[in-house]
């Protein structure tokens, strides 16, 4: 009996706190990694609404100072020209909508499918 007392080991008290804190840390750490996750999603996509507004006022400065005015061909008329590739929203991969003005002095609306905006 004596021969077990000369071992050194930790008792399931000491091995129960540890795994509490363990989880302490994980239930802080979570929802700061998601919270700069979005953040990080978010910023992304405004540089890429950014991207499609640079390319539509490039497209209106080069075209006579006329912005698109067809909803469906914006996309065709921007992409080879004016910017590499559409961008997709990050968080889903949502499209990004391009709504044309009324008139060639109206710039189009470009939306988001998350709701994200940029000033």
């Amino acid at each position: 009996m004596n021969m077990f007392r000369n071992e050194r080991g930790f008792t399931l008290i000491e091995l129960m706190v540890v795994i509490l804190i363990i989880g302490i840390l994980v239930a802080i750490a979570v929802p700061v990694f998601n919270a700069a996750r979005e953040s990080a999603y978010k910023s992304t996509c405004q540089a890429n609404l950014r991207t499609i507004d640079g390319a539509v006022e490039t497209y209106k400065a080069s075209t006579g100072n006329a912005y698109p005015t067809d909803s469906a061909t914006i996309q065709a008329a921007l992409v080879p020209n004016y910017m590499k590739k559409w961008p997709s929203c990050p968080t889903n991969n949502g499209a990004y909508g391009v709504a044309a003005g009324a008139t060639s002095t109206q710039a189009p609306v470009i939306t988001c499918p998350n709701g994200h905006t940029y000033p």
